[in-house]
């Protein structure tokens, strides 16, 4: 049955997603005013979320990041759309890729690398992007990368995005819950292994950092995988220049995980994180809630 709705979701959309992009962001449009005006998408949460990363702003200045906030929300979606049926060409013209050399001495060494992100800007576009761009990942074969990815909790719309990313055959589209033994796999191949790092850690996290002015759990996996891979790790920060066009440059944290004491690798991921925040704030997904849990209860566990 899901899989059967999945088929026709997918019958629906597609047609859909084939309308050039300058529609998309036409609807776009309508799009904004009716989340942000009508029906106030997670309003209190991004407002929340905002006020406590940003103490020193007026409620003025909150408010208009807010605006800011759900305006590239809404052209986010457009994109997600559009995005199912682009073609190659069309999303390379998507991304401008910066300083993936970084990464060249270690395919000439054998080495992966765990790259890790945020949900900022279109990570969708950063998933097959990197792909097609014209440097590749610094040397690294696009059949040699993965994408790490959490399963959605409605399995409809998991099954969507799981073959909407699956359509452009690079290396590999791995759900959290396999990729240590997927790496444990190809341990013995370079492979450049992406990441989105910034989501609420489930129950028994114990990296706890000031990020964003709030004690914040971390997740400790990337962590955990970067140190019994022994991968190189790297952060891909990603800026908007304008609606539609993103820039990603490959950020150093380490070269060996045993050069930085045990949470390190964590703590220079979150510093990186909230630099890119800080630089343009308002392509961060703050309509996540991800101070939900109580960080003094969960430590005690």
């Amino acid at each position: 049955m899901k899989k059967c709705v999945c088929y026709l979701l997918m019958g629906l959309l597609y047609p859909v997603s084939l309308l050039p992009l300058r529609v998309h962001y036409f609807f776009s449009d309508i799009f904004f005013f009716f989340v942000y005006h009508v029906f106030g998408y997670r309003k209190s949460t991004v407002y929340i979320n905002l006020s406590r990363s940003f103490p020193d702003l007026k409620y003025g200045e909150i408010k208009a990041l807010a605006r800011k906030f759900y305006r590239h929300l809404a052209d986010l979606t457009a994109e997600t759309l559009w995005y199912v049926a682009a073609t190659p060409s069309q999303l390379a013209k998507r991304v401008c890729l910066e300083q993936a050399e970084v990464l060249r001495a270690h395919y000439g060494q054998s080495r992966s690398v765990l790259l890790l992100g945020g949900h900022m800007g279109n990570w969708e576009y950063f998933l097959v992007t990197s792909v097609y761009a014209d440097m590749g990942w610094g040397g690294y074969p696009k059949e040699k990368m993965a994408v790490v990815y959490k399963a959605l909790e409605n399995p409809v719309m998991d099954r969507f995005f799981l073959w909407v990313r699956q359509k452009h055959r690079f290396g590999g589209v791995v759900e959290s819950n396999r990729i240590a033994r997927f790496m444990a796999r190809h341990r013995r191949e370079p492979w450049v292994y992406a990441m989105v790092a910034d989501q609420s850690p489930l129950p028994g996290a114990r990296y706890c950092i000031n990020f964003l002015n709030q004690n914040t759990l971390m997740m400790n996996g990337p962590e955990q995988l970067a140190r019994s891979m022994n991968c190189a790790v790297g952060y891909y920060k990603m800026i908007k220049e304008k609606r539609g066009l993103y820039r990603i440059t490959v950020q150093h944290i380490c070269n060996h995980p045993d050069e930085l004491p045990l949470g390190g690798i964590t703590e220079s991921y979150a510093k990186l994180l909230e630099a890119n925040i800080y630089e343009q704030p308002e392509i961060w997904l703050w309509s996540h809630k991800r101070w939900k849990r109580d960080v003094k209860k969960e430590m005690k566990k």
